[in-house]
């Protein structure tokens, strides 16, 4: 089960026009704490390499792609919070 306080949202091209032609991402992982505020990301390219985090390295674009977005409902996948966190360890 995810933690309350905290949701794990996966993305696509499909849900953010731009994603692979602005961003060069094929999808993007956010962490949503309790206010809707995008704390932490992890994007990946096509190959599935961890290339962009936020905060962190590696980052090709010296910010988040979701700053200062307010994410309030989703209808999104989510994932596990540990299986977030293996990754952005990695």
């Amino acid at each position: 089960m995810l933690d309350t306080m905290q949701r794990i949202l996966i993305w696509a091209e499909a849900d953010l026009s731009g994603l692979a032609d602005v961003w060069g991402l094929s999808r993007i992982l956010t962490e949503v704490d309790e206010h809707g505020a995008v704390t932490r990301e992890l994007g990946f390219d096509l190959n599935g390499s961890i290339v962009h985090r936020h905060p962190g390295q590696p980052t090709k674009f010296g910010r988040g792609v979701f700053d200062l977005a307010n994410i309030a409902q989703s209808e999104n996948p989510e994932m596990e919070l540990a299986d977030f966190d293996r990754l952005w360890s990695a």
